[in-house]
Protein backbone atom coordinates (compact mmCIF):
# COMPACT_ATOMS: atom_id res chain seq x y z
CA UNK A 1 0.00 0.00 0.00
CA UNK A 2 2.98 2.34 0.46
CA UNK A 3 3.21 2.91 -3.30
CA UNK A 4 -0.48 3.85 -3.61
CA UNK A 5 0.23 7.48 -2.68
CA UNK A 6 3.59 8.13 -4.32
CA UNK A 7 5.43 7.91 -7.64
CA UNK A 8 8.98 6.78 -8.43
CA UNK A 9 11.67 9.35 -7.71
CA UNK A 10 11.70 12.06 -10.36
CA UNK A 11 8.31 11.17 -11.90
CA UNK A 12 4.95 12.87 -11.38
CA UNK A 13 1.70 13.53 -13.24
CA UNK A 14 0.70 16.88 -14.74
CA UNK A 15 -2.79 17.90 -13.72
CA UNK A 16 -5.24 20.15 -15.56
CA UNK A 17 -3.59 23.57 -15.29
CA UNK A 18 -0.04 22.31 -15.85
CA UNK A 19 -1.11 20.22 -18.80
CA UNK A 20 -2.93 23.15 -20.39
CA UNK A 21 0.13 25.38 -19.98
CA UNK A 22 2.46 22.76 -21.47
CA UNK A 23 0.18 22.21 -24.47
CA UNK A 24 -0.05 25.97 -25.05
CA UNK A 25 3.74 26.38 -25.01
CA UNK A 26 4.17 23.27 -27.15
CA UNK A 27 1.72 24.59 -29.75
CA UNK A 28 3.56 27.93 -29.99
CA UNK A 29 6.93 26.22 -30.46
CA UNK A 30 5.55 23.84 -33.09
CA UNK A 31 3.97 26.77 -34.96
CA UNK A 32 7.37 28.48 -35.16
CA UNK A 33 9.08 25.31 -36.37
CA UNK A 34 6.46 24.61 -39.03
CA UNK A 35 6.61 28.24 -40.21
CA UNK A 36 10.37 27.73 -40.67
CA UNK A 37 9.67 24.67 -42.89
CA UNK A 38 10.59 21.97 -40.40
CA UNK A 39 8.60 18.72 -40.68
CA UNK A 40 7.78 16.52 -37.69
CA UNK A 41 9.04 13.00 -37.11
CA UNK A 42 7.98 10.63 -34.32
CA UNK A 43 10.54 8.38 -32.64
CA UNK A 44 10.08 5.28 -30.47
CA UNK A 45 10.26 5.46 -26.70
CA UNK A 46 12.52 2.39 -26.51
CA UNK A 47 15.25 1.05 -28.76
CA UNK A 48 18.04 -1.49 -28.66
CA UNK A 49 20.96 -0.20 -26.58
CA UNK A 50 23.73 -1.56 -28.82
CA UNK A 51 23.50 0.97 -31.73
CA UNK A 52 24.26 3.82 -29.33
CA UNK A 53 27.24 2.24 -27.61
CA UNK A 54 30.18 4.61 -27.43
CA UNK A 55 28.27 7.78 -28.37
CA UNK A 56 29.04 9.54 -25.12
CA UNK A 57 29.81 8.13 -21.70
CA UNK A 58 27.51 10.60 -19.92
CA UNK A 59 24.54 9.71 -22.13
CA UNK A 60 24.95 5.97 -21.63
CA UNK A 61 25.18 6.39 -17.86
CA UNK A 62 21.83 8.18 -17.64
CA UNK A 63 19.84 5.71 -19.74
CA UNK A 64 17.44 3.23 -18.17
CA UNK A 65 18.25 -0.19 -19.59
CA UNK A 66 16.63 -3.56 -19.22
CA UNK A 67 16.57 -6.99 -20.84
CA UNK A 68 13.29 -7.67 -22.60
CA UNK A 69 11.49 -11.01 -22.87
CA UNK A 70 13.50 -11.92 -25.97
CA UNK A 71 16.78 -11.43 -24.10
CA UNK A 72 17.62 -8.19 -25.97
CA UNK A 73 19.22 -5.26 -24.13
CA UNK A 74 16.83 -2.32 -24.55
CA UNK A 75 17.17 1.34 -23.51
CA UNK A 76 14.45 3.87 -22.73
CA UNK A 77 14.80 7.12 -24.69
CA UNK A 78 17.13 9.55 -22.88
CA UNK A 79 18.52 11.62 -25.78
CA UNK A 80 16.68 12.42 -29.01
CA UNK A 81 19.61 13.45 -31.21
CA UNK A 82 21.26 10.03 -31.72
CA UNK A 83 17.82 8.48 -32.25
CA UNK A 84 17.09 11.03 -35.00
CA UNK A 85 20.36 10.11 -36.72
CA UNK A 86 19.64 6.37 -36.46
CA UNK A 87 16.13 6.84 -37.86
CA UNK A 88 17.03 9.15 -40.76
CA UNK A 89 20.44 7.88 -41.89
CA UNK A 90 19.23 4.82 -43.85
CA UNK A 91 16.79 6.90 -45.91
CA UNK A 92 18.92 9.96 -46.67
CA UNK A 93 19.32 10.68 -50.37
CA UNK A 94 20.10 13.66 -52.54
CA UNK A 95 17.15 15.70 -51.26
CA UNK A 96 19.20 17.61 -48.72
CA UNK A 97 19.22 19.64 -46.60
CA UNK A 98 16.45 18.10 -44.55
CA UNK A 99 14.68 20.04 -41.80
CA UNK A 100 12.99 17.99 -39.09
CA UNK A 101 11.63 18.47 -35.58
CA UNK A 102 10.53 16.10 -32.84
CA UNK A 103 8.84 16.18 -29.45
CA UNK A 104 8.18 13.82 -26.58
CA UNK A 105 9.40 12.64 -23.20
CA UNK A 106 12.89 11.49 -22.30
CA UNK A 107 13.64 9.48 -19.16
CA UNK A 108 17.00 9.94 -17.45
CA UNK A 109 18.34 8.19 -14.38
CA UNK A 110 20.35 11.20 -13.22
CA UNK A 111 20.99 11.48 -9.52
CA UNK A 112 17.80 13.12 -8.30
CA UNK A 113 17.51 16.03 -5.93
CA UNK A 114 14.33 17.32 -4.33
CA UNK A 115 12.23 18.72 -7.16
CA UNK A 116 14.46 17.24 -9.89
CA UNK A 117 12.53 15.48 -12.64
CA UNK A 118 13.74 12.35 -14.37
CA UNK A 119 10.93 12.47 -16.92
CA UNK A 120 11.39 15.51 -19.18
CA UNK A 121 9.37 16.81 -22.11
CA UNK A 122 11.53 17.99 -25.02
CA UNK A 123 11.05 19.71 -28.38
CA UNK A 124 13.97 19.89 -30.78
CA UNK A 125 14.93 20.48 -34.38
CA UNK A 126 17.83 19.90 -36.73
CA UNK A 127 19.06 20.62 -40.22
CA UNK A 128 20.64 17.58 -41.85
CA UNK A 129 22.95 17.83 -44.86
CA UNK A 130 24.09 21.46 -44.59
CA UNK A 131 27.66 21.99 -43.34
CA UNK A 132 27.58 25.78 -43.70
CA UNK A 133 28.01 28.53 -41.16
CA UNK A 134 24.67 29.87 -42.40
CA UNK A 135 22.97 26.72 -41.08
CA UNK A 136 24.60 27.26 -37.68
CA UNK A 137 23.38 30.84 -37.64
CA UNK A 138 19.88 29.83 -38.76
CA UNK A 139 19.57 27.44 -35.84
CA UNK A 140 20.84 30.07 -33.40
CA UNK A 141 18.23 32.52 -34.71
CA UNK A 142 15.48 29.90 -34.46
CA UNK A 143 16.49 28.87 -30.93
CA UNK A 144 16.49 32.55 -29.94
CA UNK A 145 12.99 33.04 -31.37
CA UNK A 146 11.70 30.00 -29.46
CA UNK A 147 13.39 31.18 -26.26
CA UNK A 148 11.41 34.41 -26.46
CA UNK A 149 8.26 32.32 -25.88
CA UNK A 150 9.57 31.26 -22.47
CA UNK A 151 11.54 34.31 -21.37
CA UNK A 152 11.48 38.10 -21.55
CA UNK A 153 15.27 38.39 -21.71
CA UNK A 154 16.77 35.13 -22.96
CA UNK A 155 20.52 34.72 -23.14
CA UNK A 156 22.24 32.73 -25.89
CA UNK A 157 25.85 31.67 -25.29
CA UNK A 158 27.95 29.79 -27.83
CA UNK A 159 31.43 28.34 -28.02
CA UNK A 160 33.57 26.60 -30.63
CA UNK A 161 33.21 26.87 -34.37
CA UNK A 162 33.69 30.12 -36.24
CA UNK A 163 33.07 33.54 -34.75
CA UNK A 164 29.47 34.63 -35.28
CA UNK A 165 29.31 38.36 -35.96
CA UNK A 166 25.85 39.00 -34.58
CA UNK A 167 25.16 41.23 -31.54
CA UNK A 168 22.39 38.94 -30.31
CA UNK A 169 24.74 36.04 -29.61
CA UNK A 170 27.58 36.00 -27.14
CA UNK A 171 30.87 34.25 -27.69
CA UNK A 172 32.09 32.14 -24.81
CA UNK A 173 35.75 31.19 -24.44
CA UNK A 174 35.56 27.66 -23.12
CA UNK A 175 39.32 27.57 -22.58
CA UNK A 176 39.12 30.10 -19.74
CA UNK A 177 39.64 28.61 -16.32
CA UNK A 178 37.61 29.41 -13.23
CA UNK A 179 40.42 31.56 -11.82
CA UNK A 180 38.39 34.76 -11.80
CA UNK A 181 38.89 36.01 -15.36
CA UNK A 182 35.76 37.67 -16.64
CA UNK A 183 33.90 36.40 -19.66
CA UNK A 184 31.89 38.59 -21.96
CA UNK A 185 28.17 37.83 -21.93
CA UNK A 186 25.47 39.94 -23.54
CA UNK A 187 21.70 39.83 -23.54
CA UNK A 188 19.61 38.89 -26.53
CA UNK A 189 17.78 41.54 -28.48
CA UNK A 190 19.94 44.51 -27.51
CA UNK A 191 18.39 44.80 -24.04
CA UNK A 192 21.83 45.29 -22.58
CA UNK A 193 25.25 43.78 -22.14
CA UNK A 194 27.67 43.38 -19.31
CA UNK A 195 30.74 41.75 -17.85
CA UNK A 196 29.97 38.82 -15.62
CA UNK A 197 32.45 37.00 -13.44
CA UNK A 198 32.47 33.19 -13.68
CA UNK A 199 30.73 32.97 -10.29
CA UNK A 200 27.85 35.01 -11.76
CA UNK A 201 27.50 33.03 -14.98
CA UNK A 202 24.38 31.04 -15.75
CA UNK A 203 24.51 27.54 -14.37
CA UNK A 204 25.59 24.99 -16.94
CA UNK A 205 27.91 27.41 -18.74
CA UNK A 206 30.54 25.20 -20.42
CA UNK A 207 33.99 24.62 -18.98
CA UNK A 208 37.07 23.30 -20.72
CA UNK A 209 36.57 19.97 -18.93
CA UNK A 210 33.07 19.42 -20.30
CA UNK A 211 32.61 16.27 -22.36
CA UNK A 212 31.75 17.21 -25.94
CA UNK A 213 30.10 13.89 -26.68
CA UNK A 214 29.06 13.77 -30.35
CA UNK A 215 29.49 17.52 -30.96
CA UNK A 216 32.15 18.50 -33.50
CA UNK A 217 31.72 22.25 -33.99
CA UNK A 218 29.79 25.14 -32.54
CA UNK A 219 27.87 24.52 -29.31
CA UNK A 220 25.30 26.81 -27.75
CA UNK A 221 23.15 27.15 -24.65
CA UNK A 222 19.95 29.17 -24.24
CA UNK A 223 19.00 30.58 -20.83
CA UNK A 224 15.80 32.09 -19.49
CA UNK A 225 15.34 34.99 -17.11
CA UNK A 226 16.58 33.18 -14.01
CA UNK A 227 19.81 31.86 -15.63
CA UNK A 228 19.68 28.84 -13.33
CA UNK A 229 19.76 26.13 -15.99
CA UNK A 230 19.63 26.11 -19.80
CA UNK A 231 16.23 26.10 -21.46
CA UNK A 232 17.91 24.53 -24.48
CA UNK A 233 21.24 23.42 -25.83
CA UNK A 234 22.52 22.38 -29.20
CA UNK A 235 25.30 22.54 -31.71
CA UNK A 236 26.88 20.88 -34.70
CA UNK A 237 27.51 17.12 -34.98
CA UNK A 238 28.99 16.31 -38.37
CA UNK A 239 30.10 12.72 -37.66
CA UNK A 240 27.07 11.33 -35.83
CA UNK A 241 25.16 10.17 -38.94
CA UNK A 242 28.20 8.29 -40.20
CA UNK A 243 27.88 6.00 -37.18
CA UNK A 244 24.55 4.86 -38.64
CA UNK A 245 25.75 4.30 -42.19
CA UNK A 246 25.42 7.65 -43.96
CA UNK A 247 27.73 10.66 -43.97
CA UNK A 248 25.73 13.83 -43.35
CA UNK A 249 26.58 17.01 -41.44
CA UNK A 250 23.94 18.16 -38.99
CA UNK A 251 23.19 20.97 -36.56
CA UNK A 252 20.33 21.17 -34.10
CA UNK A 253 19.00 22.03 -30.66
CA UNK A 254 16.66 20.67 -28.03
CA UNK A 255 14.43 22.60 -25.61
CA UNK A 256 13.43 21.02 -22.31
CA UNK A 257 9.96 22.19 -21.31
CA UNK A 258 9.19 22.03 -17.59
Amino acid sequence: MATAFRYPTGARPLLIEETARRRMLEARVVALLEAANFAEIVLPVIDFAEPYAGIGHAASKRSYRFTDRDGELVAVRSDFTPMVARALAPSLNGNLPLRVFYRGDVIRCDASRLGKNRELFQIGAEIVGDPSRDADLEMLHLAAAIAAIFSESPLVVYSGGQHIDDPRFVEHDDTVSSSGSSRSLGFLGGVGSGRLLPSEEPRGTPRNSEERGYYTGVRFWVYGDERRAPLAQGGRYDTLYERFGKRAPAVGFTFTVN
